[in-house]
């Protein structure tokens, strides 16, 4: 990994323009690791010009940062990095093909392999998590702002640090981002504060969930479960986790139709590989947490995952709940 790593930042440095890509939807890892690496190569690099692109997390915005607007030929002139994402199609502003030159920094597994130059370890929690050991290892400038951006994508991706592969080296690469300025309570109030529609939207469902003859927990909601409680789709489709935790079912789903017809999947499981069912429809992600993004698909679609999901937990032999 050391000369790939070397690859990657000498191609960093040979840019004075770069603009930094992430997924669709994007969760606290994707925008942390946005955040943090336009805050560590700005300061770092202080005549190069980084951007970050793409919706973020506005609810972070007062206190990260806001997400850059830049133009065509910005991105024509520039490198583009992707981060805590697989592939191009995936890729949120798809004006990513603009680019000339390219390079990756992930901690997911390739559907499609990346031709290009990349950093990626899939023995890390979180993308940030990975961007925090480069910025280590080579002596770059961390700010508080990357700190906490940093922090955000780890403690959002390792579900608080519960989730694998949240390790030892884990907890020592968050203990040293106090030295940075890290304050970890404003984070968490930030991220874990809950409006009542959303608290309604968890009891639907807590409330609607159902359950396959081999105890795989899965709930189904359309449209008019969340726009009437003013959410947005993006807050409806993330909250796969609402069904974690039910004693005996270690796989669990949530399938979330948008309002053009489109359907996203979450799969969560403890200790049961999930991934290759989310390849098999489309998707990929980690062995315990993937996903599937449809352009088009409703209920029909997600019985039919189910299905994969169920037959998957008849054949394995789990402890979970017993």
């Amino acid at each position: 990994m050391e000369g790939t790593t070397k690859k990657v930042l000498d191609i960093i440095k040979h840019h004075n323009s770069i603009v930094i890509f992430g997924h669709t939807l994007p969760d606290g890892d994707c925008y942390g690791s946005q955040i943090a690496l336009r805050e560590i190569l700005s300061a770092t690099f202080k005549d190069k010009k980084v951007y970050a692109v793409g919706s973020g997390l506005p609810l972070l915005f007062p206190r990260l940062g806001e997400m850059d607007i830049v133009n065509d030929e910005t991105i024509k002139n520039s490198l583009a990095i992707l981060v805590d994402v697989s592939d191009f199609p995936l890729v949120e502003d798809k004006r990513i093909a603009l680019a000339q030159t390219y390079i990756k920094i992930d901690h997911h597994h390739e559907s499609n392999p990346f031709i290009h130059e990349k950093i990626m370890d899939h023995g890390v929690i979180a993308t940030a998590e990975l961007i925090a050991r480069i910025a280590f290892a080579n002596s770059f400038v961390i700010t508080k702002k990357a700190a906490e951006a940093i922090f955000l994508g780890i403690v959002t991706d390792s579900g608080r640090f519960v989730y694998e592969p949240t390790r030892k080296e884990t907890f020592e690469i968050v203990a040293r981002l106090f030295d940075y300025g890290l304050d970890m309570k404003a984070i968490y109030d930030t991220i874990y504060q809950t409006e009542e529609n959303q608290l309604k939207y968890k009891g639907f469902l807590l409330s609607n969930y159902k359950k396959t003859r081999h105890k795989v927990i899965y709930c189904y909601a359309n449209k008019n479960d969340y726009l009437p409680l003013r959410l947005k789709f993006a807050y409806a489709s993330s909250q796969v986790n609402v069904l974690a935790n039910i004693k005996g079912s270690p796989i669990f789903a949530l399938f979330t139709q948008n309002e053009n017809g489109g359907l996203r999947v979450e799969l969560r499981s403890n200790g049961i590989p999930i991934r290759d069912i989310a390849v098999k429809h489309g998707g990929g992600g980690h062995a315990n947490a993937a996903g599937v993004r449809m352009e088009k698909g409703g209920y029909k679609e997600a019985m039919a995952i189910v299905k994969d999901l169920d037959n998957l937990a008849k054949e394995k032999t789990y402890n979970v709940g017993k």
